[in-house]
Formats: structure tokens, sequence, C-alpha cells
């Protein structure tokens, strides 16, 4: 048997002494009250079943995405994001090119497009090194996009090995 202190006896008690209380006396005047013959005639009693409420168990959830091992870190990885901005990409190639003209990486995207999505494994010159993106409409030319989140003090985007970087861009 578990020992209880008698400091919680003596508490489980008072609680019990505490609640209100009906005498067996007083029960029995109320039952000897009632009519010994009702006038109401009792209705037959049925149980209607009720349905059981049986719990659907979803399949397994599956990730979208599939789990990417970290980058390299002598490569850079990057998108091309039209978040910030709140524009939309048109239709044509979005090309990231380092500044002084090195070409990175391109994006063909479609109108409305939002994102281009990791775009891993990208070579770099130097360990970070400054972006612009240009945009090309089928058969146009170039356009310079404006760079969203700038790196301080400049109005080009950024890129560094061993990580992955958003470079938020918007129409000029």
């Amino acid at each position: 048997m578990k020992y209880i202190p008698p400091m919680f006896a003596f508490l489980a008690l008072l609680l019990v002494l505490a609640l209100p209380h009906q005498s067996a006396q007083g029960a029995a005047d109320k039952i000897s009250a009632l009519p010994a013959e009702p006038n109401v005639v009792p209705l037959a009693v049925t149980s209607t079943p009720t349905p059981i409420a049986t719990a659907t168990i979803p399949a397994t959830a599956v990730p979208t995405t599939t789990p990417q091992p970290p980058p390299d870190p002598g490569l850079a990885c990057l998108r091309i994001n039209f978040e910030v901005s709140g524009d939309v990409a048109q239709a044509g190639t979005y090309e990231v090119r380092e500044v002084g003209g090195r070409h990175l990486v391109s994006w063909m995207a479609k109108d409305g497009w939002q994102d281009s999505g990791w775009l891993a494994d990208v070579e770099i010159s130097f360990s970070a090194v400054y972006v612009q993106v240009f945009f090309t409409p089928e058969g146009g030319d170039p356009v310079a996009m404006a760079i969203m989140n700038p790196a301080p003090g400049t109005t080009y985007g950024w890129v560094a090995r061993g990580m992955c970087h958003a470079v938020e861009v918007g129409w000029p």
C-alpha cells in the first residue's frame, strides 16, 4: 500500500466534510412524497442505434521538396526572385552576370512567374562577387533589372561561395 502523508489525508477529510450533504432520512421523505400510482402511462422505451464515427487516417504526408545537401563551399547558389518588388516575370531569359560582364547563370521564365528556384553550383571569380541581372525578351535587347536587396553602398546584388542567396529583382 502506498504511504499517504497525514496532512493530505486530513485535507481530503476536510474536503469531504465541506461538501453539501443530504441525510438518508431526507431522501426517504422525498421518495415517500411521490404518488403511488402515477397518472402518466409510461411510453415504450426504444433505442435507436447511433452510427459510430470512424476516423479516417490520412496517408502519410510526402514532402513536396527533396532535401538538398549543403552547398559546396567552393561554389555559390542563388535564385532570381520578384517577391520583394511585388512584380512578376515576363517571358524571356534572365541572366545573372558578375559586375564586369562574366556570365554566371541564366533562367528561362514564363509570364507571371515569381521565382527561378535555387540555381546551384554556380562558379564565381572570388569568394564573393557583385552581380547584375539582365532580362532579354525573345528577339529583344537586354534590360538591366533593378536589384531590390543590393549589397551595402551599391546598386548591385551579391553572391558568395558556400551559401545560397536570393537576388531580389524588380522592373526598372
